[in-house]
């Protein structure tokens, strides 16, 4: 007994002499903490919100229960077409989103990678970047002038077909605005998110690139056998965390793009029109949290698959 007993009491001294060791670090951690407890964990408790019919003045716990058990919000989900419609807008732009803007940044990082030239390479890097650094609103300001029924889309094509070609306002085609919000995406998030790739290539063994050149291999193969294997693990994980993220639509773009010609609604703008406008909490705080829930099955999912193929896991 008395052997378990000091066994613990070294535990506890050994764990105080390393938080008082590393107290800085601790420190430094502490306001990112403080900032999720607030921000993230705190309003978990609003979620009751989904299963009452939630009475602003009442507020959280005075307010009567839903119908059904509780469950009358969550059904409703379910049997309205608008809000499923909403869903299926959410996972076909996510989906599309993931298949173009996924691969996208690997390609280029790959193709930076083969530049040689210092500043050409450089100027290539920053003018993929600077998108990112534009808001959504100043991006879709330039999508509206751009793609304005005098802009210079449309005087480009005039040029090319003559001025007897009809101007289009392409905000107003709905066939349009699918691909509008992929093209507009991807522009702006490619440079970025390469970065990650470009500093995981620049991390690999310059030896195994010179081993493989005495071997013969030319430059795709030392792209299949050295650096796509490289980056296998980044890829793995940047997909697993994409896949969580597959219920969420770029509320922004979408939001600002809408115009009175098109239908296309998603889980983010069916919440902010339900929930802030029409002042419908409970509804938007169960579609809310059945996007949540469906994220984190994805999540775990695709966690649970490249836990078993590639022994890579988040969890």
């Amino acid at each position: 007994m008395s052997v378990n007993n000091d066994f613990k009491l070294r535990r506890k001294r050994t764990r105080f002499i390393d938080v008082k060791k590393n107290l800085p670090v601790y420190l430094i951690i502490l306001p990112a903490l403080i900032f999720v407890i607030i921000f993230c964990y705190i309003p978990f408790s609003g979620l009751i919100i989904a299963f009452k019919d939630y009475n602003i003045f009442r507020g959280f716990w005075l307010s009567p229960w839903a119908g059904q058990y509780g469950m009358a919000n969550i059904i409703k989900i379910f049997s309205n077409k608008t809000l499923m419609g909403s869903i299926w807008n959410t996972l076909l732009l996510s989906i599309l989103n993931l298949a173009i803007a996924f691969p996208a940044p690997i390609i280029l990082a790959l193709m930076i990678n083969e530049l040689r030239v210092g500043p050409f390479k450089k100027t290539v890097q920053t003018i993929s970047y600077m998108p990112h650094f534009l808001s959504w609103i100043s991006v879709i300001g330039l999508v509206m002038v751009f793609f304005g029924t005098y802009g210079p889309v449309n005087d480009f094509f005039n040029i090319i077909f003559g001025e007897d070609r009809r101007r289009v306002l392409y905000l107003s085609r709905q066939e349009y605005f699918l691909p509008m919000l992929l093209g507009v995406n991807l522009w702006k998030t490619v440079g970025w998110n390469s970065i990650i790739y470009i500093s995981t290539i620049s991390s690999i063994d310059p030896q195994l690139y010179e081993a493989s050149m005495i071997d013969g291999a030319g430059k795709w193969k030392q792209m299949l056998y050295i650096t796509l294997p490289g980056l296998s693990v980044v890829i793995i994980l940047l997909f697993v965390l994409n896949i969580g993220g597959i219920m969420n639509s770029n509320f922004e773009l979408v939001f600002g793009l809408q115009t009175p010609f098109i239908s296309f609604e998603t889980i983010d703008t069916i919440i902010y029109k339900n929930g802030l406008l029409q002042r419908n909490y409970s509804a938007a705080t169960a579609l809310g949290l059945v996007r949540g829930m469906i994220a984190l099955g994805l999540t775990l999912g695709a966690n649970s698959v490249s836990k078993k193929i590639n022994k890579v896991s988040l969890i």
